[in-house]
């Protein structure tokens, strides 16, 4: 299965050793980002670090393994952008328009848990919830 992850993925299997880290390090699943997820990740990453009681340093270190062993697959803006207007018009929240965007190149859905990207008909959308119901 292949997915698109958003930020609110990444830090919640950054965050903490559970279901979503599990999930990332999937060998069924494959994954693949925005390069937009590190602008957010590194906008946040004070705050994030304090949220888990860690230095910058070693958070943004735990990014980088989580990164490398999940495989997970960066797709640069430039890869998108012919899909970015039609993302636009798609996505319910403008600062996903490049999920979307990532998506509708890869014919893939996308792992978030911002409920409201499920609220168009053109991307598949799954929670973390959603996939453990299919592992299961």
């Amino acid at each position: 299965m292949e997915l698109v992850v958003d930020a609110n993925i990444l830090v919640s299997g950054l965050l903490k050793d559970g279901i979503t880290r599990e999930l990332m390090l999937n060998n069924y699943i494959s994954l693949y980002t925005s390069e937009y997820i590190f602008e957010e990740f590194f906008k946040h990453i004070g705050e994030l670090a304090k949220k888990a009681e860690m230095q910058k340093e070693s958070l943004q270190n735990l990014a980088e393994i989580l990164i490398l062993e999940s495989d997970l697959k960066v797709i640069s803006k430039d890869e998108v952008k012919s899909f970015i207007n039609l993302a636009k018009k798609i996505s319910p929240d403008p600062d996903d328009v490049l999920y979307f965007a990532t998506a509708l190149k890869l014919n893939c859905a996308i792992w978030s848990n911002d409920k409201i990207l499920k609220d168009q008909n053109q991307v598949k959308v799954y929670t973390t919830s959603d996939l453990l119901k299919l592992f299961k």
